[in-house]
């Protein structure tokens, strides 16, 4: 038999340690008010949401007497600031078939290269007392120069399942071997997190895309594909994420859904829809054996505007994280002259992989089947094996191989080795871009070379 006790109120909620912070930011998030009843689950809950601020080192709470018999109480929630200013600083390197003459067209598919990669990054945390985040983040290497400003609000309004986020990013590419492109790009976006493993994003996005130099196609292409473009388009992004560990699942599931719309009344010059889902299962066979697979679909329709999607618009896809058959941004169409990667309208790739442990806790092995392709359209997906002639693509490639896995704090370092019996092989060109363009040069049968190999950090998905 359980006698109840008497019923204990709050006296009063005791706020001390902010010396940054205002204080109406922490009062809107204690849900405890005086004449409440007294509840640990609410002082707990509301532990959750400062914690979840991301602005304090330690959130304690204490209650007034909590074993004497007085009919209301204090509660004390006594918390301590984290610095103002968070950095970071990264050294990394690419190694791949990213490299070949900037100038010449013999080698569309790359060869080996590599890309040493420098990140750093600042971070102004609780900005002006308000719990919200301003960083810039950067990104400096051979391939890629890029900035990124980010302005962060949790719990957006005192809701703990809402977030603003304002971003702005200048971003100089150089790691397709197709064309090199300067992207200024502004987005604002609202997330709700609906439950613990579900959550909506709602996006707008603007961004001018321009590329740089001359674009490896045939010359006739270049003013349809390759002018500059502005693009305004709202998107939405469903996730459900029931994974162990984002870094390096064992067992869960995790799927998004992307879908975009650009149009004229959003700011674009071109009108399209398109439409990204992902869907990943991880299965732990035994206590240290995993079985991982992922199916990747997407697709992009014009439907207004310029007359061709732009290659900046265009899906390309292939490299450590689609197809590890193909180089990067490799897979899918190419030109009939120069041989190099045009993209497509529509991509299907589905990834199986066994993981398990080779020496020690922290070094460890996969094997691994890759399948798909970037196709010219949707109504093109095939997953057949073989290529029908030199100018067909739309089949699916597949990269049987191995990988090495090393954990690390921040997730795993991978290398990853691919062979590929059914690479594609196309009409390449030998000589320069004054030949292309001005007469010379020679057509040459090349392929895809049947082994790649990948390196980078982070699993595959």
């Amino acid at each position: 038999m359980v006698t109840p006790g008497e019923r204990v109120y709050v006296r009063d909620v005791l706020v001390n340690g902010l010396e940054r912070t205002h204080p109406d930011l922490v009062r809107n998030r204690i849900s405890l008010k005086p004449g409440d009843p007294l509840s640990q689950n609410q002082i707990n809950t509301s532990q959750l949401r400062l914690y979840d601020l991301g602005i304090f080192a330690k959130v304690n709470t204490a209650i007034q007497n909590p074993d004497g018999d007085e009919p209301t109480k204090y509660v004390l929630y006594s918390l301590e600031e984290a610095g103002r200013y968070l950095t970071n600083i990264g050294f990394g390197a690419e190694i791949g078939r990213i490299g070949g003459g900037i100038t010449s067209l013999d080698s569309p598919a790359g060869t080996t290269g590599f890309s040493p990669r420098i990140s750093l990054g600042v971070s102004r945390l609780n900005f002006l007392g308000l719990g919200h985040t301003v960083s810039l983040q950067t990104r400096i290497s051979t391939l890629e120069q890029r900035v990124l400003a980010n302005y962060l609000a949790p719990q957006f309004e005192g809701n703990p399942n809402l977030n603003l986020q304002f971003s702005a990013l200048f971003d100089s590419e150089h790691d397709n071997r197709t064309f090199s492109s300067l992207r200024k790009e502004g987005s604002v976006q609202l997330g709700q997190r609906l439950t613990r493993a579900f959550s909506i994003q709602y996006r707008y996005t603007f961004r001018k895309v321009n590329i740089l130099g001359t674009p490896l196609i045939t010359p006739e292409l270049i003013p349809l594909l390759s002018q500059p473009v502005r693009v305004g388009f709202f998107s939405t992004t469903f996730i459900h994420d029931r994974r162990d560990d984002p870094l390096d699942a064992h067992h869960g599931v995790y799927t998004t859904v992307d879908l975009a719309l650009a149009a004229g009344a959003f700011g674009s010059q071109t009108g399209f829809g398109r439409l990204n889902v992902q869907n990943s299962s991880y299965y732990q066979l035994t206590k240290s054996l995993v079985f991982a697979r992922s199916t990747t679909f997407g697709m992009i329709e014009r439907y207004a505007g310029l007359p061709e999607i732009p290659l900046a618009e265009r899906l390309f896809a292939g490299g450590s994280i689609s197809d590890r058959a193909f180089p990067d941004f490799q897979a899918g169409p190419r030109d009939t002259e120069t041989g190099f990667p045009i993209g497509g309208d529509a991509e299907l790739f589905n990834t199986f992989e066994l993981r398990f442990p080779l020496i020690g806790d922290n070094l460890g092995g996969a094997l691994f089947n890759d399948m798909g392709n970037v196709y010219s359209s949707v109504d093109k997906i095939s997953l057949r094996f073989r290529q029908n002639g030199l100018k067909d693509f739309d089949y699916g490639v597949q990269g049987f191989g191995f990988g090495i896995r090393y954990r690390t704090p921040i997730g795993p370092v991978r290398a990853d080795f691919s062979l590929s019996p059914d690479s594609p092989r196309f009409f390449g060109f030998k000589g320069t871009i004054n030949q292309l363009l001005y007469g010379g040069g020679t057509q040459t049968v090349q392929r895809i070379n049947v082994f790649q190999f990948h390196f980078s950090l982070g699993q595959p998905f």
